[in-house]
């Protein structure tokens, strides 16, 4: 295990900007893994549990368990300057460096971070951004993959598969997901998944001991790390992991609200739910009397929630995904 500096920047009103990993395993392995966890300031979780995995993956290395077959770096945060200020976007101009890759190292400053980070994981076997969400909410803890057409869509799956989430969604890439590390990973030839971890903003512990248990499992099928035959509950812990279900992105079903005020939803994620039961109640904020009973339209499971308790009108509630829709 060492740290490895993948990029510097001088920045003018605060300190360097520098984006820092650990490794483990020999740099001339036959395969590669790279994981990426903050690109955004806000995301606390994403960086949490790769702090919590470099943490896992040192216990495993003394115990002889990491098999030095697969070079693995974790990268826990990069955008540091925006989190030290609770900063989504980069603070300067807003931009967002997961809309920046594969970068461009004479441009703006999160095309010139992102043109740093790429070129040093660009070349990697495998990939796993610690992604999360446009909107702020709670979510299904899961992996995506985006279509991005550019290897094989079957061996992906396959990878997608070794986590056990208990859903794997396939996204279609628009032309606004082409400057993503997600899609350009697949450009350059890395199998690369994006995986959601329930919260962003905040650290949702059982989630975290979830997803971190998901990677090392992933990290077990890849050859990584070896099983630990003398734990009963193996490197990845007791957590138990699920036969993935596959869906598209576009068959979660938006539940919109019409009226704005205090959100009091009645359901939790992951809530198996049939169509015409509520959802939520929207009270009115002079009050507290009900503006208006949100219910299901379709029958399935809750997917996403909204995460504030004040909620605007025309806004997205819950993500629901159609039983129907499950392939």
């Amino acid at each position: 295990m060492h740290q490895v500096k993948l990029f510097e920047l001088e920045t003018p009103y605060r300190e360097t900007l520098a984006i820092k990993g650990t490794a483990f395993g020999p740099e001339d392995a036959p395969e590669s893994l790279a994981v990426v966890g903050a690109l955004r300031g806000n995301e606390i979780q994403q960086a949490y549990i790769c702090a919590r995995l470099v943490q896992r993956l040192k216990q495993l290395e003394e115990s002889g368990l990491v098999t030095g077959q697969v070079k693995i770096l974790v990268i826990p945060v990069v955008n540091s300057f925006s989190m030290n200020i609770a900063h989504r976007f980069w603070p300067m101009d807003s931009t967002d460096i997961n809309r920046m890759f594969p970068g461009y190292d004479q441009g703006e400053t999160t095309q010139r971070i992102a043109a740093g980070l790429f070129e040093r994981i660009q070349h990697a076997t495998y990939g796993i951004q610690m992604a999360s969400y446009y909107l702020p909410g709670n979510f299904e803890p899961h992996v995506r993959v985006t279509n991005a057409k550019a290897l094989d869509p079957e061996r992906l799956r396959d990878l997608a598969r070794m986590f056990g989430f208990r859903y794997a969604l396939v996204k279609e890439p628009s032309p606004f997901d082409t400057t993503t590390l997600n899609y350009n990973w697949q450009v350059w030839n890395t199998y690369a998944c994006s995986v959601y971890a329930s919260a962003t903003s905040h650290i949702n512990e059982p989630a975290a001991d979830f997803v971190l248990a998901r990677i090392l499992q992933f990290m077990e099928g890849i050859g990584a790390i070896a099983p630990d035959l003398k734990n009963a509950a193996g490197p990845t812990g007791s957590t138990p992991a699920f036969v993935t279900q596959w869906a598209r992105e576009e068959d979660l079903v938006n539940v919109r609200t019409r009226r704005a005020g205090f959100f009091r939803p009645v359901v939790r994620v992951a809530q198996t739910v049939q169509r015409g039961d509520v959802l939520a109640e929207i009270l009115d904020t002079d009050d507290c009397t009900v503006r208006e009973v949100l219910t299901s339209p379709v029958s399935g499971t809750v997917f996403f929630i909204h995460e504030s308790e004040l909620i605007n009108g025309e806004t997205i509630a819950f993500k629901v995904l159609h039983s129907s829709e499950v392939l």
